[in-house]
């Protein structure tokens, strides 16, 4: 045997019966040693192709065999694919997601999932490697300085915010288990709350609520009243560029009143003392700010809910009982979060239809657009560039945020858990206005069917007392069979023996 073919057949060699080859590429530059062996999964590729990344004879043969063997496991556990990532189950099941759990994905994979999964193989991940990542993630967040993403605290976080990784994951792995990308279902932590670093706060806590005196009060209807006098005042107000001619969305657009004197505008305004609203803060944005905070606040309808209204849906209506004028919105099926028809009534009468009046005359002068029933009551405004006045906003926080933030009414404290914080937001306003319907005694499964949400949501999230609401519907019952008053004497016997009812009831 020549040298040259002594040499050949030292750079391959097969491997338990044939079934490995591994082998040197001729004239490779590098003496790596690589691997190929018949795909048990499926049809294509025909064969699995590595580089065991190493010139070592002895290692690249274990390293041969190890891969060969997990690819023998995965045909066992009745997989298809080889590795199998997080990324990739991420891609493989985003077109069934919506807008929302697409964007918390991408957020959970940005800063969580790329860190400590990253492009690992979890096709055979089992439950205690992902209690592993979730407890490294508890101590991630924890560590991790707010910047742009939002801490509740310090030492510990959320279990709220941990159930919708939780959820999201379950997908994902649920899909790549039907589709044979991972071996098996795998079993997530059940009660974060148990976990350290973890906390959890009551419903009726998780989110900002305004105090009715103090914040509401005090702070938001001064300033809505301060929005409202600077949309309606006359000089203001946009006008066509000629406004001796009608309005012409081509040939004579709205223009606001600074376009029309530019120099005189712009002097005028440095000067005002309410510079800040003229010029720093866009007209049609406090607009919207100030007719989403007192249409939630009045209505109770959801803010995922008010995204999706159309002009069309706004309705007011004169009761024939009494002539009193009423505002309706018709929460259609496809509008409604629970699917199901209902309408909501304002509780002021016919004031959110005058505010709606004007609302939709700032909406016309911004996108120089005829409002028609079928348009969005709350378009896009900017994509790319562009005004959108063909699709609707997509959520309101960006709207509500930063004015709550300008008030002072961006985060707050739990009272009884120290250290913890929670964010005010549009659905503060809808919690407002159950936490008042309450308050002033609206019937529960009245007040259910006018905010679409049931009667146990209500007990269970709000500042609802069950056993106090039982009391009131009971003694109203009782008063309205006979009103019965003791004499006095017999009224001092009692109080000797009396129960306080309110600290009975809240026990």
């Amino acid at each position: 045997m020549s040298p040259s073919q002594n040499k050949h057949q030292n750079q391959q060699e097969y491997l338990l019966d044939g079934e490995i080859l591994i082998y040197i590429r001729d004239g490779s530059k590098r003496q790596t040693w690589q691997a190929r062996f018949r795909n048990p999964l499926k049809d294509t590729p025909r064969y699995i192709r590595i580089s065991t990344k190493t010139e070592s004879k002895h290692l690249a043969i274990e390293r041969a065999i190890a891969e060969y063997r997990d690819y023998q496991s995965r045909k066992f556990l009745g997989l298809k694919h080889g590795a199998t990532t997080i990324k990739d189950l991420l891609d493989g099941y985003s077109s069934q997601m919506n807008h929302v759990e697409r964007q918390m994905a991408g957020n959970f994979w940005k800063i969580y999932w790329s860190k400590y999964i990253g492009d690992k193989d979890i096709s055979k991940w089992t439950s205690e490697e992902w209690e592993e990542y979730f407890v490294w993630r508890i101590k991630e967040q924890i560590n991790r300085p707010e910047g742009k993403f939002w801490k509740s605290s310090e030492k510990s976080i959320s279990a709220n915010s941990l159930k919708l990784e939780r959820i999201i994951l379950q997908r994902l792995t649920k899909w790549g288990y039907k589709h044979n990308k991972i071996a098996r279902l795998p079993m997530f932590p059940a009660k974060f709350f148990n976990m350290d670093g973890v906390h959890k706060l009551p419903a009726n806590r998780r989110r900002g609520r305004f105090h009715h005196e103090e914040e509401y009060q005090k702070i938001l209807m001064p300033e809505f009243s301060r929005i409202r006098k600077q949309l309606t005042k006359e000089k203001n107000i946009p006008r066509p560029a000629d406004p001796e001619k009608p309005w012409n969305k081509e040939t004579n657009p709205y223009i606001s009143s600074a376009k029309r004197q530019v120099k005189f505008e712009v002097r005028k305004r440095m000067e005002s003392p309410d510079y800040k609203f003229t010029c720093q803060r866009p007209r049609y944005n406090l607009a919207q700010f100030w007719f989403v905070s007192l249409l939630i606040a009045n209505t109770g309808i959801r803010p995922a809910e008010i995204v999706k209204l159309r002009h069309r849906d706004i309705s007011v209506r004169e009761d024939p009982e009494d002539g009193r004028w009423y505002t309706i919105f018709t929460i259609t099926e496809e509008t409604s979060k629970i699917g199901k028809y209902r309408e909501a009534i304002a509780r002021d009468f016919h004031h959110t239809w005058d505010r709606y009046q004007l609302f939709k005359r700032e909406t016309e002068y911004y996108f120089n657009e005829e409002a028609k029933p079928d348009d969005w009551l709350f378009p896009r405004v900017w994509q790319n560039g562009q005004l959108r006045y063909d699709l609707p906003i997509a959520r309101l926080n960006n709207v509500m945020r930063p004015h709550l933030q300008r008030l002072g009414l961006h985060r707050t404290t739990v009272e009884g858990y120290e250290g913890i914080q929670v964010y005010y937001s549009a659905y503060s306003f809808r919690s407002y206005y159950i936490t008042q319907r309450l308050k002033e005694g609206l019937n529960i499964y009245t007040l259910s069917k006018n905010a679409g949400v049931s009667i146990q949501t209500i007990m269970a999230t709000y500042d609802y007392s069950e056993n106090w609401a039982y009391r009131t519907e009971m003694t109203k019952h009782f008063k309205s069979l006979n009103d019965e008053h003791p004499d006095s004497e017999h009224v001092e016997r009692l109080r000797n023996s009396k129960i306080n009812w309110e600290s009975k009831s809240s026990k």
